[in-house]
């Protein structure tokens, strides 16, 4: 059975995604259970859990009171979610997130005649520097994982064990995928990630952020830990961040539901990259997915490219960045060599 954390469990895109996977049943044919989920609910409001607890299995989910814009509290929370899954989390969705509360530039909370007030950033903490939390919690705990599973395949190794009888040749080629460790990071961006979006600069911000996070470090981290990262741009879906009385003036046939979503999640954490072939998504079959940017729309998943190189100085200057070996990781070294960057 697989482990999952969802940040902002109780709730909208989050509690979608928790009933989602706890419907999900082990295959029949395999008979094993790696396609059922057990669920970490990772919220701040306990009245909310509440209010839901009561449809969820009881025997697969769990509840955690979380600040994710607190590392102590996220931090305590991912530790117990490790523990909890006996010390492998499979699927972090990294889906907290919150409105700001005013206008960063509101002309009418701005008296000239004072100094300038200081913004809240709450918006940026929850969205934005609580998933460079999690990434950075999950990627830790994935990386104890693989230690242990490493450790456990050596003792093995030095055993003799895992080499059977011959006589299940076709149970053990059913079973040769089954067992690994393939962490998916999800995270919940957003549409204004990718346009103009003035009504919420500071959600938008965030939000962009976040497009940039995951196409900086997809490729690298798949390489180097197995560790997948991908995030979701929903567009407009009738959730708690979207007003009442916006939705009831919105056209209904350009809602999204939820299942869109969950459609994209499905996707970004499937262990061999499966997309359903029925033209509702450009996503790659049979291609594990990292560092991708799915805008959901509708029932429609677009997966968004970045903007096209100016020249060959630009492709240089960022392709040399995914390299180990490439002149900044030389450079810098060089430069950490000769004392590091002068205060």
């Amino acid at each position: 059975m697989k482990t999952a954390i969802v940040t902002g469990g109780c709730s909208g895109i989050g509690l979608g995604l928790v009933k989602h996977l706890l419907s999900k049943q082990p295959d029949k044919d395999d008979g094993d259970d790696d396609d059922e989920w057990r669920v970490v609910i990772a919220d701040l409001r306990p009245e909310a859990y509440e209010k839901v607890s009561s449809g969820l299995d009881p025997a697969r989910h769990k509840f955690i009171e979380t600040d994710v814009a607190s590392w102590d509290s996220q931090l305590a929370m991912v530790k117990e979610a490790f523990s909890w899954s006996g010390g492998k989390i499979d699927f972090f969705a990294a889906n907290a997130g919150t409105a700001e509360g005013e206008h960063l530039l509101d002309p009418t909370k701005d008296d000239l005649d004072s100094d300038p007030t200081i913004p809240s950033m709450k918006c940026t903490q929850v969205n934005q520097v609580a998933v460079f939390y999690g990434l950075k919690m999950f990627v830790h705990y994935a990386r104890v994982t693989n230690r242990a599973l490493k450790k456990e395949a050596e003792a093995r190794q030095k055993n003799g064990g895992g080499g059977g009888d011959g006589g299940g040749g076709e149970q053990q080629r059913r079973q040769a995928g089954k067992g690994q460790y393939n962490p998916k990071f999800v995270i919940t961006s957003s549409c204004s990630a990718l346009y103009p979006f003035p009504i919420v600069v500071q959600y938008a911000a965030t939000k962009a952020s976040l497009v940039s996070l995951v196409r900086s470090v997809g490729r690298n981290l798949l390489a180097s830990d197995n560790v997948a990262v991908n995030c979701i741009m929903p567009a407009y879906v009738d959730t708690g961040l979207t007003p009442n009385e916006v939705t009831e003036l919105w056209p209904r046939e350009w809602v999204t539901p939820l299942g869109t979503m969950n459609r994209a999640y499905d996707e970004l954490i499937s262990e061999d990259g499966t997309v359903q072939q029925d033209g509702k998504s450009d996503g790659r079959n049979n291609k594990i997915k990292a560092g991708k940017c799915v805008e959901c729309v509708v029932d429609r998943l677009y997966y968004r490219r970045g903007v096209e190189f100016a020249d060959k100085s630009q492709k240089f200057l960022i392709e040399e960045s995914f390299h180990p070996d490439g002149v900044w990781m030389r450079g810098m070294m060089e430069r950490e060599r000769k004392g590091g960057y002068a205060g």
